[in-house]
């Protein structure tokens, strides 16, 4: 607010404005001390009040209060004044001033009020003024109305007039009906109209038509007769038209004006009133007021609904003490101790008990605002009752259910719990008793949890009670699964067996609820005691109701949390390893087994998955199957290998079970690991004390014929050869008489271990008995690997053995050798002939080796000469290379030439290759050969090249070669040796070669690639035949194997076969030759399908290098 204050006196000024800034600091006050100053800071600022003194030293504030409003400045004048200048005041009110105030005692402390109402006023009234006044003037005389428009428009220009002369049209304007909305506020009649008597006109308005118009009548002179007839019809006010009447005139009509809006006013508030009655006669809200005097509380009113809420009548409430009288005991002396903080802080809230007149109890929230009214000793509240019994005893039930929790998780005794509700409730109904009984989960039998009111007989009593149909409340309404309600248990057929019982403790009612599980199972019964006969009401029974689901769940939660203890302990102090993972299989619980047995901590487990312990032993189908019966069934359990953290595989039992939460769905799996490695490692040590002779740790017997049947059912399907070779040592008795028999084990166990150890990791050797061995010889390609195998084994034992006190013994043996399946078809045929077999080498002289077959013999025996001829042949050079052109099939040039190695062996002459390389593969021979022929060849292309001939020379690999890790750097020495250059070789490779390690063999080709050698498929179509080799390996030459050439063009297959690798190998950019071309048919079917190049007897077979340079170099 800002305030323009005119004082002349400095104190008077400093004090005013001290006032008014302690009652409010927003205050904004300009102090000026004359009238001139006063007159042009009005003129220059806007302020919300004038504050001015009476007198000032060159006018007054009357003067100064003119100016203000013939200025219209739009603002509220208070004026000071002096204790004498009474009148003066009256006169700056009648000068519009908006009020005064004496300059008294206690006049500082009163102005801020007296300004702000000022400030008020005249915002009240300057609305009202700018508000226009509407009024239809009935005037017949042209001049009176004249006059009277000119002055309303100079003086009161809000009056908006509008004139009639004649009666219909005034009636013409007027509403028809009274609840019709007029167009004018007051109504102007000239008692002397055209047309018609003013007073007629009047009565039609107020008798016929019934409006309430605010009617104002003009009169002539002297005219008291009419004036009194025109009040009786209902005229508001009226004027005599004497001299200046006009200055009476706006004046009249505000009046009027007023009165009538004020009249509708308290119309509008009568209805008000009623309605807010009617309102609070059905509130459930009591609302009073009340006055504190003198430190005592006195209801003044209270609202009429206080009789039906209470039961009390409106007089009865307004007694002295009512209140106090009407509040629970305990509740008084806080309510007292509140007193003060009402009185001081004017509000107040507080809920508490009050009884009703019938005596039954209800919590109320009570509600005190100080209003404005008080007097020097008295303050005066207005105030609500309101009936929050329902909510309270919701909060109460919230509170015990809180309460409840907290203990649980503070892991209280459910003996404890339980007290604490049934007092709890007992504490809501003070005149109770509670008892809780809980269902034994084996027995089914009663147990008291809780009875904290009733003596200990009575619960005695109750304990181990089996629920029954007549087992007073508690066992029926356990044995019916619903509430069972006895008004009178001394009239009731459920107690008639404990009415004796029932004197003693002294109650009379009992209410009983069971309380069930999730699965509808009754846990107990919630019970309820009266001292009188009566049933609970709706609410009592719906808080019984709410107190046993309370109870049940406490019960459920402690059980649940024990049960969970307990799971707990088991989950930490059991051997077996336990893992728990989300449904993602997200490790989020391990036990300390698991840590133990793992070697992971619980931070390196938490939030890994399963696969850290991965062996690798199981394949992908294994985990499906193992997961599609957890997904399914709930369940999977089976052996499993793991891995520790150190890397040490072990076997586990391991159980999968899939847990499930509150609504039956999936939440985390739970696997249970039991490292069973001691029992397999007991098991097999049985297992192997089975199946092992004591004495060399050998297969005995009964696994020799196991592993036996299984190499038949192997070789059946590969169509390989096995041997048995039954070892028979020679006169080992004569060791055992003479040296004693645990020479002779010694001497066994130690041959047992020098023969083992020559022995491939797939061959089994066995101990029949005795000095009998039986050695198993799996996937032979020919039986006389046998043979081979037979003489190392013979070799072996023409070593002495060295046993304990320097004793040096030389043994012998005789062998027999059965093969499948020329020598027998199952297990009992192969032993019995390899031992028949045996026993023709000791009769042919001991130490030696026999067949069953007398020819596989001879067979053996070849191949074995062989085997040493082949060794003495790479020794003294007798072999050499023979040279097969490949021929361009567009230009009919020779392009190049395949080497072929060939044996020229000084007793038989030229050997076959079908004979010897086979041999030389068994034995390793084929690697020193394989390296001559490169050599050979490299020497050759390097004469050729001198000779002035560009010829590339064809080149086969032995698998064992490409098995060499240092092939390419082995190649390349010889090519720079010879000084060949990369396009004047070729290496050919078997399909079967590539089908093995595929990151080894692709490595050893790109090495010679990278020499820039070409290399090619030999007799591509009879072995591996996967495209996929094709596109992984740097291949640059498919040969069509001669089988696929031989019977074109009389095989339409071979054709179609031979036609699809040329297409292939071209899609592939690959170039094609074809081998064993012997026919014109056949090359011209080959040139028809766009094969690259060729070669065959067709041209030329195989020759010595002399012989190809003089047939096909020469000129």
């Amino acid at each position: 607010m800002r305030i323009l204050y005119a004082e002349d006196s400095v104190i008077d000024a400093d004090l005013t404005q001290r006032a008014l800034t302690r009652s409010d600091d927003s205050m904004q006050i300009e102090v000026v001390e004359s009238l001139e100053q006063a007159c042009r800071r009005l003129a220059e600022a806007p302020f919300d009040l004038l504050l001015t003194d009476l007198k000032l030293p060159d006018g007054t504030g009357l003067e100064l209060l003119a100016h203000v409003r013939e200025h219209a400045y739009p603002l509220a004048v208070v004026v000071l004044t002096g204790s004498g200048d009474g009148d003066a005041a009256i006169a700056a009110l009648k000068a519009g001033a908006d009020d005064y105030l004496i300059k008294s005692d206690q006049y500082l402390e009163r102005l801020p009020r007296v300004l702000d109402a000022a400030v008020l006023r005249h915002r009240t009234m300057s609305a009202r003024r700018d508000r226009p006044i509407r009024v239809l003037c009935a005037e017949s005389n042209a001049y009176d109305l004249d006059l009277m428009r000119r002055h309303l428009l100079k003086q009161a220009p809000q009056i908006r007039l509008e004139a009639v002369r004649g009666f219909d049209e005034v009636m013409a304007r007027l509403p028809e009906r009274p609840e019709a909305e007029s167009q004018f506020d007051v109504l102007l009649i000239d008692a002397r109209m055209q047309g018609a008597e003013g007073l007629e006109l009047v009565r039609l308005i107020r008798l016929e038509r019934l409006l309430d118009l605010p009617i104002v009548m003009l009169a002539g002179q002297d005219s008291e007769q009419l004036a009194s007839s025109a009040l009786h019809l209902g005229v508001d006010d009226y004027l005599v038209k004497h001299q200046g009447y006009l200055f009476e005139l706006p004046a009249t009509l505000e009046k009027v004006h007023r009165r009538a809006e004020l009249s509708r006013e308290e119309l509008r508030l009568r209805d008000t009133n009623q309605r807010m009655s009617q309102l609070l006669a059905s509130s459930p809200t009591i609302v009073y007021s009340l006055r504190v005097q003198d430190g005592r509380v006195r209801s003044t009113w209270v609202s009429e609904n206080v009789r039906r809420i209470l039961g009390y009548e409106v007089a009865e409430a307004l007694q002295p003490n009512w209140w106090l009288d009407g509040l629970h005991p305990q509740d008084r002396t806080i309510l007292a101790d509140r007193l003060p903080q009402l009185l001081s802080e004017g509000r107040l809230s507080q809920d508490y008990r009050f009884h009703r007149r019938d005596g039954s109890e209800l919590w109320v929230r009570d509600e005190l605002r100080r209003v404005g009214l008080q007097g020097g000793d008295w303050v005066d509240f207005v105030g609500s009752w309101t009936d929050i019994t329902a909510d309270r005893r919701a909060s109460l039930i919230s509170e015990a259910r809180a309460d409840v929790l907290d203990r649980i998780v503070a892991a209280k005794p459910l003996g404890d719990i339980l007290e604490a509700i049934a007092l709890r409730m007992q504490a809501i109904e003070a005149s109770t008793r509670v008892s809780i009984q809980l269902l034994h989960e084996l027995s089914g039998r009663i147990v008291v949890g809780a009875a904290p009111s009733f003596p200990d007989f009575y619960t005695n009593a109750l304990e181990g009670l089996q629920p029954a149909p007549d087992a007073g409340s508690c066992g029926a309404s356990a044995w019916l699964g619903e509430p069972v309600l006895v008004a009178d248990v001394l009239d009731h057929p459920n107690w008639t067996k404990y009415t004796d019982l029932v004197r003693r403790v002294g109650f009379r009612a009992c209410w009983s609820v069971p309380f069930k599980n999730e699965d509808g199972r009754v846990l107990g019964t919630f019970a309820v005691y009266h001292d009188t006969v009566c049933l609970p009401d709706a609410a009592q029974l719906s808080l019984i109701t709410d107190f046993s689901r309370i109870t049940g769940l406490a019960v459920q939660k402690v059980r649940a949390a024990t049960a969970l203890r307990q799971a707990a302990a088991v989950f930490e102090s059991t051997r077996d390893g336990v893992i728990m993972t989300d449904l993602d299989a997200h490790i989020v619980a391990v036990n300390p087994a698991f840590t133990e047995i793992s070697g992971y901590s619980v931070p390196e487990s938490i939030g890994q998955t399963p696969r850290i312990l991965n062996s690798g032993r199981h394949d992908k189908a294994f985990y499906q199957t193992l997961w599609s019966s957890v997904l399914t069934c709930g369940h999977w359990q089976g052996e499993v290998w793991n891995r520790r953290k150190n890397g040490e595989v072990y076997q586990q039992l391991l159980t999968i079970s899939t847990v499930r939460n509150e609504a039956g769905a999936p939440s985390h799996y739970v696997a249970v690991m039991t490292d069973i490695s001691q029992l397999k490692m007991s098991e097999a040590k049985l297992d192997h004390l089975a199946h092992h002779d004591p004495l060399t740790d050998l297969p005995n017997r009964l696994l020799l014929q196991s592993r036996i049947q299984h190499a038949i059912d192997r070789a059946i399907r590969t169509h390989r050869h096995l041997a048995l070779l039954f070892i028979d040592l020679d006169r080992f008795k004569n060791v055992n008489d003479s040296l004693g028999h645990p020479v002779g084990d010694e001497l066994l166990a130690a041959i047992a271990q020098r023969l083992r150890d020559r022995l491939r990791d797939g061959d089994t050797l066995a101990r029949l008995g005795g000095d009998e061995f039986v050695l198993l010889i799996e996937d032979m390609q020919a039986p006389e690997e046998a043979a081979r195998v037979a003489t190392m084994l013979l070799e072996l034992l023409h070593t002495p053995f060295k046993l304990q006190h320097g004793r040096e013994i030389y043994i012998g043996a005789s062998i027999g050798i059965a093969v499948f399946p020329e020598d027998g078809s199952n297990v009992t045929e192969l032993i019995q002939h390899s031992d028949v077999a045996m026993y023709q080498a000791k009769e042919s002289g001991r130490g030696a080796f026999r067949f069953y077959t007398e020819s596989m013999s001879r067979a053996a025996q070849d191949r074995l000469h062989l085997d040493t001829r082949l060794r003495r042949a790479l020794e003294r050079g007798e072999f050499t290379l023979h040279y097969q052109p490949q021929i361009d099939m567009e230009t009919g040039v020779i392009t190049g030439t395949e080497a072929l190695v060939r044996w020229l062996d000084p007793e038989e002459g030229l050997i076959s290759p079908a004979r010897f390389i086979p041999v030389a593969e068994e034995t390793g021979l084929i690697v020193p050969i394989g390296e001559w022929v490169l050599r050979a060849a490299c020497a050759q292309a390097r004469a050729w090249q001198d000779a002035g001939h560009t010829l590339t020379i064809a080149v086969n690999l032995s698998a064992r070669q490409l098995q060499q890790n240092d092939l390419s750097q082995r190649v390349a020495a010889l090519m720079t040796e010879y000084g060949v250059g990369p396009g004047w070789l070729e290496i050919e490779l078997t399909e079967s070669m590539l089908a093995g390690d595929h990151s080894t063999t692709e490595v050893r080709l790109r090495e010679l690639k990278a020499l820039g050698i070409a290399l090619s498929i030999d007799d591509f179509g009879t072995g591996y035949s996967s495209l996929a080799y094709l596109k992984r390996f740097p291949i640059d030459i498919l040969k069509i194997d001669q089988s696929f050439v031989r019977d074109i063009p009389h095989d339409r297959n071979d054709m179609e076969i031979a036609a699809t690798i040329i297409a292939m190998a071209h899609t592939l950019k690959l170039r094609v030759v074809a081998e064993g071309v012997e026919t014109p048919e056949q090359l011209a079917f080959l040139k028809e399908r766009e094969c690259d190049a060729w070669q065959g007897y067709l041209y030329s077979k195989p020759l010595p290098a002399e012989e190809f340079a003089a047939r096909f170099l020469q000129g």
